[in-house]
Order: structure tokens, then C-alpha cells, then sequence
């Protein structure tokens, strides 16, 4: 056998042991797919009355009405102007401060944080009625800089804001693109609430995720998806393989050169 075939064998050879490392395993439904311990008839009681505590940070939308409009003008929320100098349309909202309270025409400072919007508007409407300001007073809160943040093992990672203050875990997830195959289904979420940061794991796979703390996400919540163990396995092997093919090519090639 010449000295040319040789080398070529041995490339080959070489070749074909670093590509079999790339070859993707096989990947069982139990790995991937979601709420898996769910007949389909079966039916759950469904937390319908959930509703966000607002934080500090927040940007509040507060919106007060009556039947004396008049009454209501310190109440009228400016707009944010564009970088052209014309309004955007978007008002500015009221932020929450440090302390957790928010600074409102006529009331003044007022308590926010750790209430729903709910809650905030009726003791904004209370207080206002409580103070002969505005008897039938109408108030709308909304949380405006409703974001969070999903990282790793998912098709579009990125922080999302959104409107409205009820979002599913489920929810969040399908916002970035759903998890990709690699993806680890039992996922991390971190949440930072009062200076207290909660690290806590969901698994997707299982129903309990419809009963826990964490099934409805809180702004600036983080979820983290790290890749399954499989693919961090796969990864690993195809190194191996990768580097016993070079090895293999190097061995061979000093052979064949003594050999000449």
C-alpha cells in the first residue's frame, strides 16, 4: 500500500470518529415534554383572584374620573415626549419611590408598595372622598413597567414588558420562543422582593407547577433555563471524540513518517 492511501485511510478514519461525536442523541418525550402527570379529563381549581404587589421602582399609571371633570385636572398624567420634541403619547406615570410610596396631587404622599392596584385605588378613592376633594371619585391603577427577564436554553432570551399584571410562568416562557430541545425542563426563576432574593426551581413536567408561589411571575422576576444534562454530556463526549480523532491522525501521520 502506498504512502498517499495510507494518509488518506488515516484522515478518513479520523474524520469519521469526530463526526460521529456530532451526531445528536436521541431525546425522550419524559425529557421534554410539559405536565406530563395530567389526564385529559382531569380539572383543577384555578387561583383566579391573584394580583401583583406593586414595588418599588414601579412606574404607576393612576387615572382618576368623576362627574366633575374639573375636580380631576391635577390628576391628568403628562406624556413623554419623543426625541423629535412631540408627544409619544405615553404618559410618565408615578414612580414608587425608595420608601415604597408615591407622591400624588392633592393627597400628597401615599403608601404603595405591597399593595395590589386594586387596593391602591380604593384608598386613593377613599382618601379623596375622606377629604371632601372629589366624593365620587373613579380611580384606575395599573402597573406600567411590568418586565421580566428569561435566559439560556430558550428560542428568543431578552427581557419583555408587557401590559397587565397577571402572567404565567407558561406565559413568560412562550414570550421568549418556548425552550429549545437542549433546554431543561425543571427551570430557575430569581426573584428580588424587599431586599430579599428567592431562588426557586419549577418543573414544567409536573402539575404542581399550577399550585406553587412562583406560577405567577412578579415583575423583574428572572428565569433561567440551563441546558439538560444531556446536551452538557453530548458536549463533553463530542470533545472527547474530537480530540481522540486529532490524537488518532497525529499517531498515524508519525508512523507513516518513520515508516518512509
Amino acid at each position: 500500500m502506498n504512502t498517499n492511501n495510507l494518509i488518506n485511510k488515516a484522515i478518513l478514519c479520523s474524520l469519521a470518529m469526530a463526526g460521529a461525536a456530532l451526531l445528536p442523541s436521541c431525546v425522550s418525550p419524559k425529557e421534554v415534554l410539559y405536565i406530563q402527570d395530567v389526564s385529559g379529563n382531569s380539572r383543577e381549581t384555578i387561583k383566579a383572584n391573584y394580583q401583583t404587589t406593586i414595588q418599588k421602582d414601579d412606574q404607576l399609571y393612576i387615572a382618576v374620573s368623576s362627574k366633575q371633570p374639573e375636580l380631576t385636572a391635577p390628576f391628568a398624567m403628562s406624556e413623554i415626549g419623543s426625541a423629535s420634541g412631540t408627544s409619544s403619547n405615553k404618559p410618565k406615570g408615578y414612580l414608587v419611590d425608595a420608601q415604597g410610596c408615591v407622591v400624588l396631587p392633592v393627597i400628597g404622599k401615599m403608601k404603595a408598595a405591597g399593595k395590589t392596584c386594586s387596593q391602591l385605588a380604593s384608598d386613593i378613592a377613599a382618601t379623596l372622598k375622606n377629604n371632601d376633594y372629589i366624593r365620587d371619585a373613579s380611580v384606575n391603577v395599573q402597573i406600567m413597567n411590568f418586565k421580566f427577564s428569561v435566559l439560556g436554553e430558550v428560542n428568543a432570551p431578552g427581557t419583555y414588558t408587557i401590559e397587565g399584571q397577571r402572567v404565567t410562568i407558561l406565559e413568560a416562557i412562550s414570550r421568549a420562543g418556548d425552550l429549545n430541545i437542549d433546554g431543561n425542563r425543571d427551570v430557575t426563576l430569581i426573584r428580588e422582593t424587599n431586599g430579599t432574593r428567592q431562588i426557586a426551581s419549577i418543573d414544567l413536567r409536573s402539575k404542581d407547577l399550577f399550585t406553587s408561589p412562583y406560577y405567577y411571575i412578579q415583575q423583574n422576576d428572572i428565569i433561567y433555563v440551563t441546558p439538560s444534562d444531556r446536551k452538557v454530556n453530548t458536549r463533553s463526549d463530542a470533545a472527547q471524540w474530537y480530540g481522540w480523532g486529532l490524537s488518532g491522525l497525529g499517531v498515524t501521520l508519525a508512523v507513516i513518517a518513520l515508516c518512509l
